[in-house]
């Protein structure tokens, strides 16, 4: 697999520096490219933070910072969008989150992933998926002990 970071994002570089390698051996089984691109305030009508779309996976430079995600947080969101292409998942059903989830624990960003949903719950950005998102936490702490 190869992540390209089209849009040269600096913190998409840390994370292809840090974390590339790991990624390529916890997903070998995925061979296709994954391309990082910027998601301009234009273009993100809903306010999102991160998505992806096909094997593209988009980042709001602007959002995360109004969320105040710190770099291991973002780390870990990527992880997660990387995790819902690798893993084939689509849609907002608990089961693809956990799967995608399973990503960024496998780095070892599993704290960071749940502080991560514990800024996007507090920020009450994203009402209709409270449920949702505190299942996940509930998932990775779960994981976490076991």
């Amino acid at each position: 697999m190869k992540l390209i970071n089209s849009d040269n994002i600096p913190i998409v570089a840390s994370f292809i520096r840090l974390y590339g390698d790991v990624v390529s051996e916890v997903a070998s089984h995925y061979d296709k490219p994954i391309i990082f691109r910027r998601l301009s305030s234009k273009e993100n009508e809903y306010g999102d933070i991160m998505g992806r779309i096909g094997t593209t996976v988009y980042i709001s430079e602007e959002e995360v910072g109004s969320i105040g995600l710190t770099y291991p947080e973002i780390f870990a969101s990527l992880a997660h969008e990387i995790g819902h292409i690798v893993y084939h998942t689509h849609g907002w059903q608990l089961d693809c989150e956990h799967r995608a989830d399973m990503l960024a624990a496998q780095l070892g960003l599993d704290s960071q992933m749940i502080s991560a949903i514990e800024k996007i719950l507090d920020s009450r950005r994203f009402p209709n998926l409270t449920s949702l998102l505190v299942g996940r936490i509930h998932f990775l702490q779960n994981m976490m002990r076991g």
